[in-house]
């Protein structure tokens, strides 16, 4: 199918006119090819493939960390609780990084270094509360009473009354198993690295170069 289009042009003997043959099928491939690019160039500036890869590797350090103090004898050692933390913010700040120097022209906006830090947080505390799932259920079935002695523990340090004690203990009791935990563990490393990622996207996001950027 062909498109006829008219041009004219002014010389010394008057109007002369052409016609132009425009081939529908030539501009709808060259459409598509557009449109298949622009897509490519937004699936290689995902930050999916990269907050998984290396919410893996931040995960599989974050279970190291946990198994040496469980070998050690101290499992709910709070040193471990700021080792895994400072393994997060290292994490996370190593993937805005690596993500800045490899984005496009296109630059990495604030929201898009936050959600590579809270994604990446996501993943490596799935893989977390797996082990833990695995560790409280099959490995240390006494575990889950250390917890609870630990806690304890850390409410009497703090001054609360041994009746409100042991109100909060009975709850926690019946509420607290090896899937509840792993759950927890789930909302609280996310939530930890969504503010990591507050601050850190602050110091790595990156301004577009690109002056079509955003034009449609």
């Amino acid at each position: 199918m062909f498109i006829v289009s008219s041009l004219c042009y002014e010389s010394n003997f008057g109007p002369l006119f052409f016609v132009e043959l425009i081939n529908v099928k030539e501009v709808y491939l060259l459409y598509v090819c557009i449109k298949t690019n622009e897509a490519m160039e937004n699936q290689s500036n995902s930050t999916t493939p990269m907050a998984m890869s290396n919410g893996l590797y931040m995960g599989l350090t974050l279970i190291l960390n946990s198994v040496i103090f469980y070998v050690m004898g101290s499992p709910f050692s709070q040193i471990s609780g700021y080792i895994s933390f400072a393994i997060m913010i290292g994490g996370i700040a190593w993937s805005m990084k690596t993500y800045k120097e490899n984005s496009s022209e296109a630059g990495v906006t604030y929201g898009r270094a936050l959600g590579l830090g809270t994604l990446q947080s996501l993943f490596a505390s799935i893989i977390l509360s797996f082990y833990s799932f695995v560790l409280f259920k099959l490995v240390d079935k006494t575990l889950i009473d250390k917890l609870f002695a630990f806690t304890e523990e850390q409410y009497l340090r703090s001054g609360i009354s041994e009746s409100q004690i042991e109100t909060m203990m009975a709850m926690s009791r019946k509420v607290t198993t090896p899937f509840t935990y792993s759950l927890g563990q789930i909302l609280t490393f996310t939530f930890m690295g969504f503010l990591f990622s507050l601050i850190l996207a602050i110091f790595f996001k990156k301004p577009s170069t690109d002056p079509f950027h955003g034009v449609e």
